[in-house]
């Protein structure tokens, strides 16, 4: 298979596995080719300083921002668009469950690359309705994350497809009554386009994406770059509130969280949240944080209560702090979670 020298020759790969899985769906009913994956990626860094994932990074030679690996276990399955200066696509043309490892691998605080995952609250999930495309699966989560008793810690997982005709009765009653209480980890659309399925992709909480099914590979990157660019504009309208009051974000959860545990967790400067904590102030109802945010090392400020939490980000610190805790809280243990600052709801 020949090297990938331009973003010419990357389109033309992926357009290549886009039309061998309508192929093979057409005559076998299944996909065989890998599935394109998309992961977001908030950066404080150039890209000349980012380190790659598996190997090296080398510039595309016909484009701005666009690089692949090279010299790595696998060359030629990592590219990256870093043309936007906040928010990065890593594309992936391995496996999910390799290309996951890596990504996870990457992203450690203990790398200290000032990188992190794009956290897509639910109103970036279900931005696709608002484009006319069509829901064909949604993932419900909540796994009890702060628990301290493995055996008997609560979870409850949902994870549905459906098609055009919803034939499964009472599945939109299920999924109505579990969105007002759970966080959504992801969500299935399509688009058609004259009665033809022209595109199908999923996308996580986490910022990844999955391309189902594409017919064109343009159409495929530019919905994705859509969430980059939605995303990059939501950090840029919270940041700025923050610069006006340099007042708190508001999360608001739907379920209660046990505040001792939280306490303990974040103690520990483990875990995707990223943060570690001490409590400075504590209430039966309520505990006092301060702390840093592992992502940046900036500072950070936290007021906890048993469904809320009050998240002050000072000076020049990172905003993506607040997706980030809404959406892993939210998942973990906390149920629907939103985000408000001033009494604005942002990230929408």
């Amino acid at each position: 298979m020949r090297e990938i020298k331009t973003l010419g020759d990357l389109k033309e790969r992926l357009q290549a596995g886009f039309e061998n899985n309508e192929d093979s769906l057409e005559q076998y009913g299944k996909t065989y080719s890998t599935q394109l994956k998309a992961y977001l990626i908030e950066s404080q860094l150039p890209p000349d300083e980012a380190v790659c994932p598996d190997g090296k990074w080398r510039k595309l030679d016909d484009s701005v921002g666009w690089y692949g690996n090279k010299d790595g276990n696998l060359p030629n399955t990592l590219f990256l668009d870093a043309s936007r200066n906040r928010v990065w696509i890593i594309y992936s043309l391995m496996d999910a469950t390799e290309s996951d490892l890596i990504i996870d691998k990457w992203l450690r605080p203990e790398n200290r690359n000032r990188l992190d995952r794009c956290w897509l609250t639910r109103n970036h999930l279900m931005h696709w309705e608002k484009m006319g495309w069509s829901q064909r699966g949604l993932g419900l989560q909540f796994q009890d994350g702060l628990s301290l008793d493995e055996e008997n810690e609560d979870k409850f997982s949902l994870k549905a497809y459906y098609g055009a005709t919803r034939r499964i009765k009472g599945l939109d009653k299920i999924l109505d009554e579990a969105k007002k209480e759970f966080a959504i980890h992801s969500a299935r659309w399509q688009k058609r386009t004259e009665g033809e399925v022209v595109l199908t992709s999923e996308w996580y909480s986490n910022g990844k994406a999955t391309i189902n099914r594409a017919l064109d590979v343009d159409e495929a990157l530019i919905s994705v770059a859509e969430m980059a660019n939605r995303y990059a504009d939501s950090l840029k309208e919270a940041t700025e509130l923050r610069e006006k009051t340099m007042g708190a974000f508001e999360l608001d959860f739907s379920q209660t969280i046990d505040l001792e545990a939280f306490s303990k967790k974040v103690a520990t400067g483990t875990g995707e949240m990223k943060l570690w904590l001490v409590e400075t102030e504590s209430e039966d109802d309520f505990k006092r944080f301060r702390g840093v945010d592992l992502h940046t090392w900036d500072r950070i400020l936290m007021d906890v209560g048993p469904d809320f939490a009050y998240l002050t980000v000072p000076g020049k610190g990172c905003i993506n702090a607040a997706p980030r805790i809404a959406t892993i809280q939210g998942e973990d243990n906390a149920g629907k979670t939103s985000i408000y600052h001033d009494g604005v709801e942002v990230f929408v």
